[in-house]
């Protein structure tokens, strides 16, 4: 076994000489390589390429770009905040989102703007044709089909001990050479899926894992782990009795992802709408009933908490009764995605589990539900840009991070790929990164990155600190001028981005001129009489929550000095909210600056842990030494190091800065 393991050990090493060889004997470079045609990898090989950069885009199969593997929506509560930052960077989904979605809502409208979650049902055939197209009109992109069976590191560098990643090896033998490379495998890696006891090497229905290239970066000595998630089975449209289900129709009318866009695609009347049903006691039974085969839900394998199949909501909650959302997959598609039922059953009691519920006594399975298990890389092993620590050049984007949902994918891509592009598009050697205090990007990456994940990360609005600024409605107000000047945000966009806020200021300013005393506004509007009389602006009235004033009541009463915003329901709505969280916005701004100051302490990359003058117990100098965090921000997060510690870390910089000077 021994001599073995010497064979492979010295197989492998001649596979890396014959790489670099061939790596120096070809003069064709690229700036930036991506490898995966999912969520992340759209968005990675889009950014790159919207930057200048000469960019290489591989995947398995051209057919299979911009595929929406699970749920056939985008969006929700947190995730709705994620596609319009996506956008507010010039992101592509939200507006291939605009142009193929069948049912558009607003999730949380009962609770303030600040935590709505702009949401959409999506025809995956149509968001696919349109992402295709977005990314074959993309200048300074090109796209093959080909599979990645390992990356091309060069030598040790200053910077990364790992050394410097300058390509890949396909599988047919050719070396593509880059100076940056972004991998953005999702679930593929060294995965299988799982129905009931069987199990297939595949990492989605119909297609291969990519073995190799997990292989090769656990040769890397990246901390690797498992996860697994699921999907559930497909149903027949023509076979379900939506006669007994709860119907529920988009929002009239549809709101749009993009802040390009005013409207969606699709009229209000032409909406599909979605069908709630709920599981029965017989749902319980059956899962019970056959756990002994049903392989993925008895592995020890982490799965999605906040997605979970219904095996562990059963198991979990026991009899209780879970919804099971009927969504449409699109306007020509006879399948119903049953959401809420995710299962791993063998196929003939996925048959029996479907027709427990309300309205799908006779529902025929087109397809079964299934489990996927796969690698993922310990997310400290990356810096906020997504860029590994081990190795220079080398970013990772998406579910190979252990993230789960389309929307956190794409977040990431945007990312790695502007960063990856910024490797060779700024020689000051800038980077893009996005605070905690800027964006729930921001939120994203740092808790991957500080804290790490050992069950698939999703979004959701309780993560941020700062949600009263960071909204929906605000993304490109925070994100679009910062994208702008790292080069990732096009100039038609910014000029829109810049006709939108001068718009916004002015009716603001508008508003704000117009002050009157508040019996007059009361009378006038025709409110409850206030005790106390006190001079307020139109501003200042319209972000009263009590009063819910709107402003086309403003104009009513002041058409000549409000007359410009008549008309324009998205400006409405936007000074509206403006004006409802001005106050409490105004208020947190302090708590911003105290976490802004500490992310601009930067903790130098080769501060000793173990110094007897930083006093640090041996649990705190491990986490530390694991997760080397950038800043003292980003340190004062991670579990187990104490207050106390902080303190010392930012002396221990403070003095450190001062000896520079």
């Amino acid at each position: 076994m021994q001599q073995l393991r010497h064979c492979v050990r010295d197989l492998t090493r001649r596979c890396h000489h014959f790489v670099r060889s061939s790596h120096t004997a070809s003069g064709d470079v690229y700036d930036v390589v991506v490898i995966g045609g999912g969520h992340a990898g759209t968005e990675a090989s889009s950014a790159a390429a919207r930057m200048g950069s000469r960019t290489l885009l591989l995947t398995h199969k051209l057919e299979t770009i911009g595929e929406i593997s699970c749920n056939p929506s985008f969006g929700g509560i947190g995730k709705g905040h994620l596609m319009r930052e996506i956008d507010a960077l010039d992101g592509v989904c939200a507006r291939c989102c605009d142009v193929s979605g069948v049912h558009y809502k607003v999730l949380n409208r009962r609770r303030g703007p600040a935590v709505w979650g702009p949401r959409a049902q999506i025809d995956r055939q149509l968001y696919k044709r349109a992402v295709q197209r977005e990314l074959n009109q993309t200048p300074n992109l090109e796209i093959r089909a080909a599979a990645v069976d390992n990356i091309i590191i060069e030598g040790e560098s200053q910077e990364s001990q790992g050394g410097r990643c300058a390509g890949v090896l396909l599988a047919n033998g050719e070396v593509v050479r880059s100076h940056s490379v972004v991998l953005t495998t999702g679930t593929f890696l060294r995965a299988h899926i799982n129905i009931g006891l069987e199990v297939r090497p595949a990492g989605r229905m119909g297609d291969q894992p990519a073995k190799a290239l997990g292989e090769a970066i656990d040769r890397l000595g990246f901390r690797m782990g498992r996860l697994k998630t699921g999907t559930p089975p497909r149903i027949a449209k023509s076979s379900v009795d939506f006669s007994q289900l709860q119907r529920h129709d988009g929002d009239d009318p549809p709101t749009p992802f993009s802040f390009l866009n005013s409207e969606v695609w699709i009229p209000t009347k032409d909406q599909l709408p979605c069908y709630l049903t709920y599981t029965t006691p017989r749902v319980s039974d059956i899962v019970k009933n056959n756990l002994h085969v049903n392989r993925h839900v008895t592995e020890e394998i982490t799965g999605p908490r906040y997605c979970p199949s219904i095996e562990s909501k059963i198991l979990r909650f026991g009899n209780k009764v879970h919804q099971v959302w009927l969504e449409p997959e699109g306007l020509d598609s006879n399948l119903v995605y049953p959401q809420g039922i995710s299962c791993t059953l063998p196929q003939e009691q996925q048959v029996e589990l479907v027709h427990a519920i309300k309205g799908l006594e006779k529902a025929e399975l087109v397809q079964p539900g299934y489990g996927v298990e796969y690698d993922f890389i310990d997310p400290r092993e990356l810096y906020p840009t997504l860029e590994t620590k081990r190795v220079k050049g080398l970013f990772f984007a998406g579910q190979i991070n252990g993230t789960t949902g389309y929307e956190e994918a794409a977040a990431q891509g945007i990312i790695a790929g502007a960063n990856a592009a910024g490797k060779t598009r700024h020689a000051d050697k800038k980077q893009l990164t996005i605070s905690r205090t800027e964006g729930y990007i921001g939120v994203l990456i740092d808790d991957l990155t500080s804290l790490g994940t050992n069950e698939p990360y999703r979004m959701f609005t309780s993560r941020a600190e700062f949600r009263l600024s960071l909204r929906p409605d605000n993304a490109d107000m925070r994100l679009t001028q910062k994208g702008y000047e790292f080069g990732l945000v096009s100039q038609h966009r910014y000029q829109h981005f810049q006709r939108t806020e001068e718009r916004l200021q002015s009716a603001v300013d508008s508003l704000s001129k117009l002050r009157k005393h508040t019996h007059y506004w009361r009378q006038a509007l025709d409110l409850p009489k206030a005790k106390a009389s006190v001079e307020k602006t139109a501003f200042d009235m319209l972000g009263i929550p009590a009063d819910n004033i709107s402003v086309e009541q403003l104009i009513k009463l002041h058409p000549k000095e409000l007359g410009e915003l008549r008309d324009d329901r998205n400006l409405a709505e936007r000074l509206k909210i403006e004006a409802l969280y001005s106050f409490f916005v105004d208020e947190q701004q302090r708590d911003v600056e105290d976490v802004r100051r500490e992310e601009r302490l930067t903790i130098p990359s080769d501060i000793d842990y173990f110094s007897k003058s930083l006093s640090l117990s041996n649990e705190e100098r491990q986490k530390l030494t694991l997760i080397q965090p950038q800043t003292i921000a980003a340190a004062s997060r991670i579990q187990g190091v104490t207050p106390s510690t902080i303190v010392r870390i930012m002396k221990y910089v403070k003095k450190a800065d001062m000896a520079k000077v």
